[in-house]
């Protein structure tokens, strides 16, 4: 009779220890789902010319998971994650500029993944973004008289 008695706590123990086991282990994987939702929603991303060029390949879908991907192989802090997810919402304060001591390394390291993720798709890198065209040459360049 006992046996009965104490059967049902033991259970109900076990669901609770297990429950709790389930919530640590998705406590260790950083949540982009956030990220996700701003980054295929930033004018930035969408109005990213790079799309055209990966010959319809790419998508601001597929970018911006590729990027949350980078994030979970790099074991980026759920912290950064979230500040990434404020600069995609252009939620960025000069309060958390000052008080984020990594925010330019975190930018540099987030414009590695982007890179990455550009050259898998097929897209330009940052890098080719940057050319300005052909060299002005001086001949064309009025003289102030």
């Amino acid at each position: 009779m006992i046996d009965g008695l104490m059967r049902g706590p033991i259970v109900a123990g076990l669901l609770v220890l297990a429950a709790g086991g389930a919530d640590v282990a998705l406590a260790g994987t950083p949540n982009t789902e956030a990220f996700l939702a701003a980054c295929v929603a930033d004018p930035v991303v969408t109005d990213e010319p790079g799309f055209a060029a990966s010959g319809g390949k790419a998508t601001p879908q597929l970018y911006c998971e590729c990027i949350a991907s980078k994030f979970k192989d790099k074991k980026i802090s759920q912290a950064d994650i979230d500040m990434m997810t404020k600069m995609h919402k252009d939620e960025i304060t000069d309060e958390d500029a000052a008080s984020y001591p990594a925010l330019e390394e975190l930018m540099a390291k987030n414009e590695g993944f982007e890179d990455e993720c550009k050259a898998s798709l097929g897209m330009p890198s940052s890098d080719d973004d940057d050319e300005e065209g052909p060299p002005i040459n001086e001949e064309d360049i009025p003289q102030d008289e």
